[in-house]
């Protein structure tokens, strides 16, 4: 252990903190979703489409994680949110961008369970015959993904192309299923709407908000702290037992 110093002792572990404080993140990169509901709603509570994703991604033990979702571009997002085994939703900061001819959200999120909703306008003009087509753009391997398409009030010659088999009512508003299972990461699926609606008013007049409960702004830091003062805890452990060693080692030299 020639040239083997105490200041080179403490180099060493300060260079391994911010590798245990990382090991997190990088391993983040390779989350996966156990279920995942993707919700595409026209003219609900808007003129617009309603869109919403959530579910749960399966590496609980990954959390707090940093994550990527890809939407339309020029989305204008309502909520995204993280939610509690306690049921409460946590609201997050996020950052949109636009990748060629998609937006991209990225946002840390505390717990597994996600809650993103947003909404775009692909109408153009006013006229009755209404036309869009939507693609849920799959960025994380997902072993189940519901799509719901619900018809608007007033819509007259609905249809969705690929056609649905699980057609079903709820509310007064007739939904329209689809479930596929193993969806592999990059996956898009593109589905194709078209109907008559006579009047451009939303089957709605409140905005759409299924969350109960309280939201609150920001992320419950506790599970972070108690994450990083384990990290820390770990590389002082570390360097204590190297410095153990080193003395040992210089008594018997």
């Amino acid at each position: 252990m020639k040239g083997f110093t105490m200041r080179k002792l403490f180099i060493a572990g300060v260079l391994l903190i911010p590798l245990f404080l990382s090991a997190n993140q990088i391993l983040a990169s390779d989350l996966s979703i156990g279920r995942m509901r993707a919700v595409v709603w026209p003219e609900y509570d808007d003129p617009g489409i309603l869109v919403i994703y959530d579910g749960r991604f399966k590496d609980e033990g990954l959390f707090p994680a940093e994550t990527t979702f890809i939407i339309p571009k020029g989305s204008v997002i309502s909520d995204a949110c993280s939610l509690s085994p306690k049921g409460q939703h946590f609201c997050q900061l996020y950052r949109q961008r636009t990748v060629g001819d998609k937006d991209e959200v990225r946002l840390k999120l505390p717990y597994p369970n996600f809650y993103l909703s947003f909404h775009v306008n692909p109408f153009k003009g006013t006229g009755a015959e209404k036309n869009f087509s939507y693609s849920v753009n799959v960025n994380h391997p997902t072993e189940k993904l519901e799509v719901d398409i619900q018809r608007p009030l007033r819509a007259e010659g609905f249809k969705i192309t690929p056609q649905s088999s699980d057609i079903s009512e709820k509310k007064g508003f007739e939904h329209y299923g689809y479930t596929l299972e193993n969806v592999p990461k990059g996956k898009v699926i593109d589905f194709k709407v078209e109907y008559v609606k006579k009047d451009n008013q939303p089957s709605v007049d409140i905005k759409y908000s299924p969350m109960a409960g309280s939201k609150t702004w920001g992320s419950p830091y506790e599970t972070p702290r108690v994450s990083i003062i384990l990290y820390a805890a770990g590389v002082l452990g570390l360097l204590l037992v190297i410095g153990m060693l080193w003395l040992v080692f210089k008594r018997k030299r």
